[in-house]
């Protein structure tokens, strides 16, 4: 398959890994899946496949050799696989666990789903989330947010902002977006306004031209900084570009985005599959909820 995205599966339960390729197949179209048993055996497939290297990796949490965290410390401090998204798919939900693998740099962390249903909805996340393949998302359906949601928004096209706004006020009432058009903005935001904004935000939706990339990629590096120096809880970075350059993705997974979006000319279709990659991130994502 020439023109397939190569998948990692790295866990050693077979059942596992026979569901989630099931889900996976069901869900995406032109993948190519490889299956692996332990962290040490991953390591060696992708230095043994370079240059071939997955789109994502699906990793298990606990496994022989090598485990999930300790394959994942590797992973990050190589230049050569620091660009890759890694989300771990575990049994445990230990917020403990949760926040160890956010803080050694995993994009996602999602609990193994415990039904067909579940499994195939994970499929549908990794589909949209990290594979940038919106055909199939019209066929889903999602559940009804029935909190309220904040999203912080940094968009410096004003047009786009407007129709963005607009389009998401009818088709998402319920949250309410907060729209900063540059760097100095968004670090003043944070700095003065983070903790009074009810609801803090729950999703960064950060474009990556700003106007150039490097003042995006720069952002990026802040707004993990603020999270850090101040031990907040984390929040979800997703670039959101025009770009399907390999080097912009790749670099913005190296700067530490938990997944990149690629924005459709047609924006009534942009913020459609927008709006699914904010459910998917709410409802089958956990995020870390330790602090201090």
């Amino acid at each position: 398959m020439e023109n397939s995205k190569l998948i990692y599966l790295v866990d050693d339960d077979e059942d596992d890994i026979f569901l989630m390729k099931e889900a996976l197949e069901k869900v995406i179209t032109d993948i190519d899946i490889r299956e692996i048993s332990d962290g040490q055996s991953l390591l060696e497939s992708l230095e043994q496949n370079q240059p071939q290297q997955p789109a994502v990796i699906l990793m298990d949490m606990n496994m022989p050799r090598l485990n999930g965290l300790e394959a994942l410390h590797v992973l990050r401090t190589n230049p050569k696989t620091q660009h890759i998204p890694v989300v771990m798919v575990s049994t445990s939900a230990s917020p403990d666990h949760i926040w160890q693998a956010y803080q050694r740099g995993i994009n996602a962390f999602i609990t193994k789903p415990v039904s067909l249903a579940d499994y195939t909805f994970m499929a549908h996340t990794v589909n949209a989330c990290y594979l940038n393949n919106y055909q199939a998302l019209d066929t889903v359906a999602v559940p009804a947010i029935r909190d309220h949601k904040s999203i912080l928004v940094i968009e410096d096209d004003p047009d786009q902002w407007e129709l963005m706004s607009h389009i998401f006020k009818m088709r998402m009432p319920e949250v309410t977006l907060t729209r900063i058009s540059d760097r100095p903005g968004t670090l003043d935001y944070l700095t003065h306004h983070w903790n009074r904004t009810e609801p803090a935000p729950e999703l960064i939706i950060l474009d990556l031209y700003l106007p150039t990339r490097r003042d995006g990629l720069n952002l990026l590096d802040s707004i993990r900084y603020f999270f850090t120096i101040h031990r907040l809880q984390p929040v979800p970075v997703i670039v959101f570009s025009f770009s399907e350059n390999q080097e912009d993705i790749k670099l913005s997974y190296s700067h530490r985005a938990n997944a990149y979006m690629v924005k459709s000319r047609n924006l009534h279709e942009t913020v459609s599959n927008l709006e699914k990659v904010c459910h998917f991130w709410w409802n089958t994502i956990s995020l870390p909820k330790k602090t201090g």
